[in-house]
């Protein structure tokens, strides 16, 4: 028979569960920020330079936003861009931008990091809508939401030009990416530590704001494929490569 959970214990867990979301939070975003602002060596064309920085300030004012949100609470979040997974998202990121592959890179980052972002983001967003905290990353999604359709037409045209070429590029960057990030949001408990969680894993306390991983993957998972449907990506692409990643 399962033990009852104390409220003293709920209440521990909670705040927990609010600083590790809040730790990897600020950790993705500065990979973005960083992502963009390695981005900028892959383009020729000025505007696009400049849009990317844009972006990168973007993601450093989010990364801001949530520390500033953790500092209120007197959360002490983890910052380490060593962590296991972040560590793995920025080198695999590195390698596309060495070889000034900007399709590759605008894949990992404004579909498979950003499509986890809104996704997430809205998820806890909602589960803490109540407080300021919520409301926050609430308004990070609807501001990410806009670097995913800043994707979309420019791998739209690039598929269109070379179909062929493209989704041979696109399974590429979804296994090397993509399996990333599936295995940090395996539906268990991680085997060793990420790096940013304080203690034990993260996944372990999300019941105590109301969230579990399967739906956060699920959601998550779900935009990916419509946003890759969008592109123009055929859905029995789209499905093999998801089928085919960790769980």
């Amino acid at each position: 028979m399962q033990t009852a959970i104390s409220t003293d214990q709920k209440t521990r867990d909670f705040w927990l569960a609010a600083t590790d979301i809040l730790s990897q939070a600020i950790n993705g975003e500065i990979v973005g920020m960083s992502n963009f602002a390695l981005l900028t060596g892959t383009i020729d064309d000025v505007h696009e330079k400049m849009e990317c920085v844009e972006h990168a300030n973007c993601e450093r004012n989010h990364a801001m936003g949530f520390m500033e949100i953790a500092t209120k609470f007197n959360l002490p979040v983890l910052i380490n861009q060593d962590g296991r997974f972040w560590k793995k998202v920025k080198e695999t990121f590195a390698r596309w931008a060495a070889k000034k592959d900007f399709i590759g890179c605008i894949l990992i980052q404004e579909v498979i990091l950003e499509c986890f972002a809104v996704s997430m983001y809205h998820d806890v967003g909602m589960a803490l809508k109540d407080n300021e905290a919520g409301q926050l990353f609430l308004a990070i999604a609807k501001e990410e939401e806009e670097h995913i359709e800043h994707s979309i037409d420019l791998l739209r045209a690039e598929l269109e030009k070379d179909a062929a070429g493209f989704l041979e590029k696109a399974e590429a960057v979804h296994y090397d990416c993509m399996t990333i990030m599936a295995e940090w949001s395996v539906i268990r408990s991680c085997d060793d530590s990420c790096g940013i969680c304080a203690g034990d894993c993260m996944k372990e306390r999300l019941y105590a704001v109301e969230l579990d991983i399967r739906s956060l993957r699920g959601n998550a998972m779900n935009l990916y494929m419509k946003t890759l449907d969008r592109i123009g990506v055929p859905g029995v692409k789209s499905l093999e490569w998801v089928a085919n990643l960790p769980i």
